[in-house]
């Protein structure tokens, strides 16, 4: 396993998030985390590349403890890894070029005619071709959003992390984004970790999915096994049935 998350603890003050999160992202698969508001789940993220240290546990990413990372190390590490923010967090002063642009330039491995042909290339990988002198503001919602995995992927990384990548989006577009997540994992050979509360999208996109729930996962698996699965709180999330929701163990 590329990704593996050991025994997480996390609090934040007195409010205790994860309590014993263990969790494996298979290489290659779209894994998506879902479950209610304040389960842990866009903190897991920020766990993997280093944003945040766990309390308790370990975090691993192709090979490195992440949680032993720092400075070099730890940048050295995130380059293998793209992160699509929730609302694309695209600049909005500058050109979608140069949001693109940011990351290889920041690296330094390519010139800036390397660059240019990288952002093209990144940007046609998203059907955005010949966006890259507009602002952010030109853009459709679904559009940014692409862009915002453009800029994730610039610099070729082995993983990609989604936080809620369709929040905010209208049924087709949300279909263009699943699609999309879909591409990176078939054409680029990434292995993705989504944060989604959007049941539709987990079903289609996914290889695995895992409920948290309390701070840990309360049930991990493959979507046609999350549709049968028994367990009364996992069916009072995915029905949306509160009555269901009060865990009874």
């Amino acid at each position: 396993m590329s990704i593996r998350l050991v025994g997480l603890q996390k609090a934040f003050g007195e409010k205790r998030v994860l309590d014993g999160l263990t969790l494996d992202v298979p290489d290659g698969d779209v894994t998506t985390i879902i479950g209610a508001s304040g389960s842990g789940k866009s903190t897991s993220l920020k766990l993997v590349i280093g944003l945040i240290r766990p309390d308790a546990g370990e975090v691993w990413v192709d090979g490195a403890r992440v949680d032993t990372l720092y400075d070099d190390a730890l940048y050295d590490l995130r380059r293998q890894v793209g992160f699509v923010f929730q609302f694309a967090a695209l600049f909005d002063s500058m050109t979608i070029g140069e949001n693109v642009a940011m990351g290889l330039r920041r690296a330094g491995q390519l010139d800036e005619s390397g660059i240019a042909r990288r952002v093209r290339e990144s940007l046609a990988l998203v059907d955005l071709e010949g966006v890259e002198g507009r602002l952010p503001s030109e853009l459709s919602g679904g559009m940014k959003k692409r862009a915002g995995v453009a800029r994730a992927i610039a610099l070729r990384p082995k993983y990609l992390l989604y936080d809620e990548p369709t929040t905010g989006l209208d049924p087709i577009t949300v279909t263009v984004i699943d699609r999309l997540i879909l591409r990176m994992r078939d054409e680029l050979g990434v292995t993705s970790l989504v944060i989604t509360h959007d049941m539709d999208s987990a079903y289609r996109i996914s290889d695995r999915i895992a409920m948290l729930h309390e701070g840990r996962v309360r049930w991990e698996g493959t979507p046609d096994g999350l549709r049968v699965v028994e367990d009364p709180v996992v069916q009072g999330f995915i029905r949306g049935e509160p009555e269901l929701w009060e865990d009874p163990t």
